[in-house]
């Protein structure tokens, strides 16, 4: 694979993250109106606080410069040429053709636009032509009702397992409340393209 360029999605367009966006988008994640949404849980009084060195840990240098590009990538989610948003595929798993997908706005001002489901349509054409991926996987907080309407949204629908076998398959939930969602697309034959 080229590095990744620009991609359009019906209104949002995704630009391949570089290393000077990393503090930005770890602020809309970590010190944002959002946070306790993102990262909280409903029984929890407040968000814990996600350190910088702790997102480092899990975004390393690959998600922003194309050296592992199965490893995992980070995508800023624009509209009119400003970011509103990231999104980002994790590690690929080459056998099963699956790959697990992360997502949040920058504010609660720029969510409830169709910018989210428009990005992860985007983001999935983009993974099944790139990688022939045919399985996406979603985590979202149980309480987070408008994310999880925003994935449906994207065609993604809860997994029918028990929380016991969802975790077998998928691996260990993000949060406490965290749901499974997937969405498959089918392969493209290659006479078809």
């Amino acid at each position: 694979m080229d590095a990744p360029h620009l991609f359009q999605g019906n209104v949002v367009r995704l630009r391949p993250a570089v290393p000077e966006d990393k503090r930005m988008i770890y602020d809309a994640l970590a010190r944002s109106d959002l946070t306790d949404r993102l990262l909280g849980h409903p029984d929890e009084d407040s968000t814990p606080l996600l350190s910088w060195q702790a997102f480092c840990d899990d975004y390393v240098s690959h998600y922003f410069d194309d050296s592992n590009p199965h490893g995992g990538r980070c995508f800023v989610i624009e509209v009119d040429e400003k970011p509103v948003g990231q999104v980002n595929y994790n590690q690929i798993d080459v056998d099963k053709k699956r790959v697990e997908l992360d997502i949040w706005m920058f504010s609660e001002a720029l969510c409830g636009h169709g910018h989210g489901p428009d990005a992860l349509l985007a983001l999935c054409d983009f993974l099944s032509s790139e990688f022939d991926i045919s399985e996406f996987v979603i985590q979202p907080s149980a309480s987070n009702a408008r994310a999880v309407r925003a994935y449906e949204k994207a065609g993604f629908t809860r997994v029918p397992l028990s929380p016991k076998e969802a975790e077998s398959e998928y691996g260990p939930r993000d949060s406490v409340d965290g749901i499974y969602m997937t969405k498959s697309i089918e392969p493209v034959a290659a006479s078809d393209q």
